[in-house]
């Protein structure tokens, strides 16, 4: 019973905690202040040619010099900001609008000026668009304003560079570049962190001359004043040639590097005081004059103001004179000889603002005062209903349900908030939180109220019977709503299967398929030799199964890895079916057919699919075989056959055998004369066989091969990565659990840890993705999400089954006694429990952007289903259009190219080692080949050169783009681009094309 009353009153409790976070959350929002945007009449722009990828030149005509200029400019995804060829700024937001506002003064000049943008769309559909608004005052206060418009020039292409000109120098001649045309660009809000105006109304600081011979360090401080009621922001700008740190009320806000035109504007809202504040100053400047400007900077809606350096703020040195750094920082002379003065030379200053989080100060009073008043509500209404006769016990059971209504309310608002189509500060209004308060009071009184009214009732409810119970559907249900959920997986991956271009993996998978068609078994001719598939062993003979039923191409190739997601999807509800229930099953289905991550990998002709769904029924048939007092040889023979299939996908499966054997430790704890068992011995030596006969065949497999360079095929048995540099003990944290698409479930995953106490069948679907969470962390040498993709069902059958569980035990609570308003609210518990399960799960009904957006592997296309990866498809498809007999073709993806135009290429440019490149041994021909169809590799420019000069028409495709600077050097990459013209771009893509 005292088990009941604890987690009833921690429902109370958790609801208490969230109305602090929520009101920290809300003051987080005061201290980041978010702008909408004016667009006035500037219309969205794009180029003439649908591309994922544009390149913009606007030319700007000032007929006097500006003395204030704002750019301010929203792009799709990703955009490059370039005025009269210096780089402003490069921001990244994939999947939302890359917006903000620049101070470009000081880069205008009189007469013509070029902003030169360009933008990338890492999105569907392949379309790039762009909107700005420029607005310039000149020294007599006159505002000029330039907007985009389809008189700006456009280019769907990388034009054509030279030695001394870029596509966005201000001496390009752009006469033959397209004007731009209209587009209807996303209407999706556009905000910043500051008031756009502050960059027009700020003045420029004066340049100080700080002189202190014989110190390594000046400081210096002023005070100035700060009402919290005029809501002002307030930033700090510093300008200096030598490094600083800067400390507000004696918080240091860390140590700046030198920044001599940069005037960075960064918030100290968070740390200052209602009344008197002090900045101080520390110029690191190791004995030298430093050359500084800037200071304070308040903004309020009535003025801007300013407290930049001079003469009157104080100043103090620290001699060095002694070896101890810490004694040094002690020995300030007040009465110091610093002097101060103006600057002969004054640098064209120009203004950043910071608009990165600023994180709330966590001493400060509306977050305990908002609980104070939760506090002094739940006293009251306790104390009138003391004096009705209800006990505290009652009490605390009759606000069970309207705690978790108000808690799942602010967790779904939470979620609400993380979409990019939404502003957060509507959600977390200043009313909000007082609004959950008065409807939680308003459902404790009429809970109350009921439980007075039947107070005499027994009530027999016990947790540990809810969490065991299950919901059970009638048969026909059960059935219809399983294979809609198997339909549905199959709609969703059938639908855009060969929308996306081969991945290189998946090509490479291919060759080795079409090996298998050729001669039975999987190999591919590099160079001169063959070679065989020493991973991944079964995978192509399932591909190649397919493409005899429907012909080569994508669909073909892909097809596999549809059914045996679809075949996942059912062997998940059968699992979740026999282990928690029907309902369990249904939902963990359901959230695999929905998921962006399984939708993917279950359009990709790669491993992840067909490796997940063996994993899976061997995972199952583990559990069999863990739950047998007497072991079969059918059954032992059957685990070792479905781990075989697992592993002989993907050798890194072979991880599950000690996740298992930890598993099964813990599981059947001493009951140690389970694991003498003969039969169990040998499935055991059946896996290691194959374990083994699979490492030593790759072994010799790869001994001929005389190779430059490390790979991932390098790695054949765990590694303690612990002990390594490149360690991430977060990665797949943030990466799987934590992903935007995972986040709820992963709060549901968290809860099971209590749960697994009262269920053996959930603690080892729990410890099960654990471990495998701990071994891929600890053991496997490299980093990579898909890794991880085979632990997702037991994922989604865990959080399904701790879903189920906690709708068991509200549903128990709420008809106890069979009152209306217990299971009215019991009902709308488990809505707003589906809704946070669901919704953020599924793709595409939220865009939950900002979650964690920062922390996911850059180079993951997988997590959310409209991001587009390399395509390799369109630059080959222009290759098979303008490639006549006789061309040279460069690729840096042979084995896309092949796929695509049945051209596998003449060379491969590689001037860094950074990819396998190997030594023919058949053909001995004085190259390095590539390691996967064996083009003979060039490796410096001259190479390069000799081939270009021995031939009339050469193309290189070049892909992907972003990657090219991990293989080639930067001077290679200039002579490319100087020499060769771009014919083709797409999504991190280019076709070029040279011709004498």
């Amino acid at each position: 019973m005292k088990s009941n009353i604890f987690w009833k009153l921690m429902s109370l409790v958790l609801f208490g905690v969230l109305i602090v976070a929520f009101s920290y959350i809300k003051s987080a929002d005061q201290g980041n202040p978010r702008f909408t945007l004016s667009w006035g009449q500037s219309q969205w722009i794009t180029s003439q040619e649908p591309s994922p990828v544009g390149y913009f030149r606007a030319s700007v005509e000032l007929n006097s010099k500006a003395s204030r200029a704002r750019l301010q400019m929203a792009a799709t995804d990703e955009f490059a900001l370039y005025v009269n060829g210096f780089l402003v700024e490069e921001k990244i937001q994939k999947s939302m609008l890359a917006t903000g506002v620049f101070d470009i003064t000081t880069l205008l000049n009189v007469g013509e000026n070029i902003i030169a943008v360009k933008v990338k769309r890492s999105t569907y559909p392949a379309i790039v668009g762009l909107r700005y608004e420029l607005v310039a005052l000149d020294e007599v206060g006159r505002k000029s304003t330039y907007l985009s418009t389809q008189k700006d020039k456009a280019s769907h292409l990388l034009p054509q560079q030279n030695s001394s000109l870029n596509w966005y120098s201000h001496e390009l001649d752009d006469a033959e570049w397209l004007n731009a045309k209209p587009w209807q660009g996303s209407d999706d809000v556009s905000m910043v962190g500051f008031d756009p105006n502050l960059l027009m109304s700020i003045d420029v600081p004066e340049t100080l001359l700080i002189s202190s011979p014989q110190s390594w360090r000046v400081s210096t401080k002023t005070e100035f004043e700060y009402k919290v009621t005029e809501n002002a922001q307030v930033w700090v700008a510093i300008a200096s040639d030598s490094p600083y740190e800067v400390s507000v009320n004696g918080v240091s806000l860390g140590v700046f590097p030198v920044n001599d035109r940069k005037l960075n504007l960064k918030s100290i809202h968070a740390n200052l005081l209602d009344g008197n504040n002090q900045l101080n100053i520390d110029f690191l400047n190791s004995g030298n004059s430093v050359l500084a400007a800037g200071g304070v900077i308040i903004d309020s809606a009535k003025s801007t103001d300013t407290i930049y350096l001079d003469k009157n703020w104080s100043y103090t040195q620290s001699s060095g004179s002694t070896i101890d750094a810490i004694t040094d920082l002690k020995s300030v002379n007040v009465s110091s000889n610093v002097k101060v003065a103006k600057s002969s030379v004054s640098p064209d200053y120009f203004f950043v603002v910071d608009d990165s989080f600023v994180a709330p100060n966590l001493i400060q009073k509306a977050p305990w005062l908002l609980l104070l008043k939760f506090v002094a509500i739940a006293l009251f209404l306790s104390l009138i209903f003391k004096v009705l006769g209800l006990s505290v016990k009652e009490q605390i059971e009759a606000t069970v349900l309207a705690n978790l209504i108000a808690l799942l309310c602010l967790l779904c608002a939470w979620f609400m908030a993380q979409d990019v189509r939404f502003d957060a500060r509507q959600i977390f209004s200043d009313g909000a939180l007082d609004l959950v308060l008065v409807i939680w009071t308003l459902l404790v009184s009429i809970s109350m109220t009921d439980q007075w009214r039947v107070k005499d009732q027994n009530d027999t409810t016990k947790l540990t019977t809810a969490v065991t119970q299950s919901l059970n559907l009638n048969h026909l249900t059960y059935w219809v709503l399983a294979i809609s959920a198997i339909i549905l997986t199959f709609v969703m991956r059938f639908d855009g299967l060969d929308l996306r271009a081969l991945t290189v993996d998946e090509a490479t998978i291919a060759g080795f398929a079409r090996g298998v068609i050729e001669r039975g078994y999987p190999y591919l001719m590099v160079g001169g030799m063959e070679v065989e598939l020493a991973t991944y062993e079964l995978v192509p003979y399932f591909l190649a199964a397919s493409i005899k039923v429907f012909g080569y191409g994508d669909f073909a190739l892909r097809f596999p890895a549809l059914l045996f997601s679809t075949l996942t999807c059912g062997a998940i509800i059968y699992c979740g079916s026999m282990w928690f229930g029907r309902l369990s099953g249904l939902v963990a289905g359901l959230l695999f057919a929905v998921s962006p991550w399984a939708i993917y990998w279950g359009q990709n002709c790669f491993h992840p699919a067909q490796t997940q769904f063996f994993n899976l029924i061997a995972l199952i048939v583990f559990y069999r075989l863990l739950k047998s007092d007497q072991i079969s040889i059918k059954l032992a023979a059957l685990s070792a056959c479905m781990f075989a299939f697992s592993y002989l996908s993907w050798e890194g499966a072979g991880l599950v055998l000690p996740i298992m054997a930890i598993v099964a430790i813990f599981i059947r704890w001493r009951q140690w004369q389970w694991f003498m068992q003969m039969n169990l011995w040998i499935a055991a030596l059946l896996i290691l066989f194959v374990i083994a006969f699979q490492g030593i065949r790759r072994m010799l497999l790869q001994s001929p091969f005389v190779m430059v360079g490390f790979g991932k095929s390098d790695l054949a048995t765990p590694k303690l990565t612990f002990t390594e540099s490149s360690y991430e003990p977060w990665y797949y944290l943030q990466n799987f659990f934590f992903i935007e698409s995972h986040f709820a479930l992963s709060l549901f995953f968290i809860i099971g840890f209590i749960l697994i106490f009262y269920d053996k069948k959930l603690s080892f679907v729990v410890l099960f993705v654990l471990m495998a969470y701990l071994s891929l962390t600890n053991l496997l040498g490299y980093y990579n999400a898909h890794y991880f993709y085979f632990v997702l069902p037991a994922f989604l059958i865990a959080v399904s089954a701790i879903f189920v569980k906690l709708l068991m035990v509200i549903q128990s609570f709420s008809s106890r006694q069979g009152l209306l308003t217990h299971r009215a609210q019991g009902a709308f518990v488990g809505m707003l429990m589906a809704f946070v399960l669901f919704i953020p799960a599924s793709s595409g009904v939220l865009h939950l952007y900002k979650l964690m957006s920062n922390s996911i592997d850059g180079l993951r296309v997988d997590y959310r289903g409209n991001l587009a990866g390399m395509d390799g498809r369109g630059v080959s498809n222009t290759l098979r259009k303008y490639k006549r007999e006789g061309d040279i073709v460069l690729t840096s993806i042979p084995l896309v190219t092949e796929h695509y135009v049945e051209d596998k290429g003449d060379y491969f440019v590689q001037t860094i080692t950074d990819r396998k490149v190997v030594y023919d041994t058949v053909k001995k021909s004085p190259y390095y080949v590539d390691k996967f169809v064996g083009n003979p590799v060039l490796r410096s420019k001259q190479e390069l050169q000799d081939v270009l000069q021995r031939n009339d028409r050469v193309f290189f495709v070049a892909a992907p783009v972003n990657g090219l600077t991990r293989i080639i050097d930067e001077e290679t990459l200039d002579f490319i681009n100087q020499n060769m013209r771009v014919i083709e771009e797409s999504y991190d893509s280019r076709l070029y094309i040279w011709e004498r």
